[in-house]
């Protein structure tokens, strides 16, 4: 995804804070732009098909390719650090499951994420729903509003089918998208990240946090909004 150009800002496609964002993939992507949302404001939740960073399991014990102070953006150091006594610091040699184990699972049970997590939890089909018009609003101004979109998931132990709303979805799966949509694509609020395929983990996970960042730049109806930059003293 390429990050928004202030002229192509569209005021009315905008969610403003608390808005119902539901991220799916509870990979480091997903993780992040999650924690993201939450550090906005929004409710969100995270769905994951198996458990966390399921995909990178097969890799455990392998060294992990990316620098311990790169493998963590400021956000998921600032929440994990809210939560201890003691500092986020990860020195080398740290392997993928170190990776799992010591920062991402506890990522998803600090305060900004605790309850937040529903695995295994697969999504099975997304589709779009009109928006219900609140007392206060006229149904005119519907008009020019987006659906909202409804998640068909299956909770994989009880095999039980249930249906979850929200009003923009994060797709954080990588390059295979296993869902069907209801929908053409592009549509508004509808947004994946980490889609394209790398072997430089460390780049993808740069690139990742440049499209999470211009998610929520769009979702703001704002030219940037940018979380990671470092504030000015």
């Amino acid at each position: 995804m390429n990050e928004p150009d202030p002229s192509d800002v569209d005021d009315l496609l905008t969610l403003d804070p608390p808005g119902r964002i539901i991220v799916v993939g509870a990979g480091p992507l997903g993780i992040e732009a999650a924690l993201y949302g939450r550090f906005l404001g929004y409710d969100v939740s995270l769905i994951e098909a198996a458990e966390v960073g399921h995909s990178m399991r097969e890799m455990a014990d392998l060294d992990l390719r990316i620098f311990p102070d790169r493998c963590l953006s400021s956000l998921a150091r600032a929440a994990l650090d809210a939560q201890r006594e003691e500092s986020v610091g990860q020195t080398l040699p740290l392997t993928v499951a170190q990776w799992i184990d010591d920062a991402l699972i506890p990522l998803t049970e600090t305060d900004l994420l605790r309850g937040r997590l529903l695995a295994p939890v697969r999504v099975t089909q997304i589709v779009t729903v009109p928006v219900e018009a609140d007392e206060e609003e006229e149904v005119e101004e519907l008009d020019s509003i987006p659906p909202d979109f409804r998640l068909t998931v299956i909770a994989e132990e009880e095999g039980q089918t249930s249906y979850l709303d929200a009003e923009a979805v994060i797709i954080a799966v990588g390059c295979q998208l296993q869902i069907e949509l209801g929908f053409p694509l592009p549509a508004p609020y509808f947004f994946r990240i980490g889609a394209a395929a790398s072997d430089d983990w460390q780049a993808s996970l740069l690139s990742g946090h440049r499209e999470i960042v211009a998610v929520y730049a769009q979702l703001a109806g704002r030219a940037d909004l940018d979380l990671y930059r470092p504030k000015r003293l």
